[in-house]
C-alpha cells in the first residue's frame, strides 16, 4: 500500500498501476474512497494544492475535501427518525459531564451570581484582547459566576432517545457539550492556587495538582506573554466521544472546533461585563497540557487556553498595548 501511495504522487493508469491484481485493485478502491487517491486527474491542473493549503499541509487539504457536503447523518436524506433509533446499537451513550468518585474532593463554590449591568451594546463595544493584568485579586462571587455562565448548564431538557441534555450559554451541535474546563488558579479570593477540574454539575472544583508558577504556564503557550498576573487560566479539552456517538463521520470534528469557539466567545464577552479581561490562544504545547491536566482518556485533548484577571487599561479604557494608528489606511 505505501508502494501504491508512492507511485500515485503522479498521474498513472489505474490498471497499470494495479497489475491486474485483484487486492491491490481493492486497496486502490479503499484509498480512493478515503480520500487518500483521486480517481481523476486533470494533466494540465498544477501539481501543487492551492493556496492556503499548500501552506497548511497535505493533511489539512486531505481533510478539508473529505468533510464537504457531509449528511446531517449517515444514510438516506430524510431517515433521521430511523437514524435516532439506530442509535442505541451504538452502544452506551457518553456521559454529558465527567463521572466523578464520592471519595475525591471538591471545593464547592458559590451559586450567588454577581450582577453584570453592563449593557450589551458596552459589552460588545469593550471586548478586548487583555495580555496585561495587575496583581489584584478576582473575588470568588465573580470567579464562580464566570464559570457557571461558560462552562455551566443553565437548564436540561429531555432529549427522548438522546436523554437529558445540558443548555449552555453557548452554542453546540446537536448540544453535545463536549467541552471540559480545567483551571490553573493564582490569584482568586478565596481558592487555593493551584490545578483543577471545573465540575460543571457539581458546581465546583476538583483539585489536580499544587501552585504553578506563571513562567511554567508561558512556557506552555509558547513565551505569548498572556498569562503573568492573571488571576487563573483555562485549558479547554474535548471528549470526542461525546459528538462522534450522535454523528460519526469527520465533519463533526469540524463542528466540534467551532464550539470551542462559541465558548471561548461566552468566556470573553462575559468577562467583560464583570469587569474583567480575557486573552486566548490556541497555541500550545499539547502533550504537556494534557499531563498538567491528568488526562487519562484517549478520546479527551486540550483545545484552546484562556487567561482572565484585573485587567490594565488606558484612560480611554483600550488594553495598554493598543495604539491609536499615526495614519488613515487600513491594509
Amino acid at each position: 500500500m505505501a508502494d501504491l501511495l508512492v507511485s500515485a504522487r503522479e498521474p498513472v493508469d489505474f490498471e497499470s498501476l494495479t497489475s491486474g491484481d485483484r487486492a491491490l485493485q481493492d486497496a486502490a478502491r479503499n484509498l480512493i474512497d478515503l480520500g487518500f487517491l483521486a480517481e481523476t486527474c486533470d494533466a494540465d491542473s498544477s501539481d501543487e494544492i492551492p493556496s492556503p493549503w499548500r501552506e497548511w499541509g497535505n493533511v489539512a487539504w486531505q481533510f478539508h475535501t473529505s468533510i464537504r457536503n457531509a449528511p446531517f447523518v449517515r444514510g438516506k436524506q430524510g431517515d433521521i427518525p430511523e437514524y435516532y433509533a439506530r442509535l442505541a446499537e451504538r452502544g452506551e451513550k457518553p456521559a454529558n459531564s465527567k463521572t466523578y468518585r464520592r471519595e475525591e474532593e471538591i471545593v464547592f463554590l458559590p451559586r450567588v451570581w454577581t450582577d453584570m449591568n453592563a449593557s450589551f451594546k458596552s459589552v460588545l463595544e469593550g471586548r478586548r484582547t487583555h495580555r496585561d493584568f495587575s496583581d489584584a485579586p478576582i473575588e470568588l462571587d465573580t470567579f464562580s459566576s464566570l464559570l457557571h455562565y461558560t462552562f455551566g448548564p443553565l437548564r436540561f431538557v429531555d432529549a427522548g432517545t438522546l436523554g437529558v441534555l445540558q443548555l449552555r450559554a453557548s452554542a453546540s451541535g446537536g448540544a453535545r457539550h463536549e467541552a471540559e474546563a480545567y483551571l490553573v488558579v493564582f490569584n482568586v479570593r478565596g481558592v487555593q492556587p493551584g490545578v483543577y477540574r471545573y465540575d460543571a454539575i457539581r458546581h465546583g472544583l476538583v483539585p489536580l495538582g499544587d501552585a504553578v508558577p506563571y513562567e511554567e504556564i508561558e512556557r506552555l503557550i509558547h513565551h505569548q506573554t498572556i498569562a503573568r498576573n492573571a488571576a487563573f487560566c483555562v485549558f479547554t479539552t474535548a471528549v470526542a466521544s461525546r459528538m462522534s456517538w450522535k454523528y460519526p463521520h469527520p465533519r463533526a470534528y469540524k463542528i466540534l472546533l467551532h464550539n470551542v469557539g462559541h465558548l471561548s466567545q461566552v468566556f470573553a464577552m462575559t468577562a467583560e461585563a464583570l469587569g474583567l479581561g480575557a486573552a486566548l490562544t490556541g497555541a500550545f504545547r499539547d502533550d504537556e497540557v494534557e499531563d498538567l491536566c491528568a488526562l487519562d482518556q484517549a478520546d479527551e485533548f486540550p483545545t484552546f487556553f484562556m487567561a482572565c484577571g484585573v485587567p490594565l487599561r488606558q484612560d480611554d479604557g483600550m488594553p495598554l498595548r493598543y495604539n491609536a494608528p499615526a495614519r488613515s489606511s487600513l491594509q
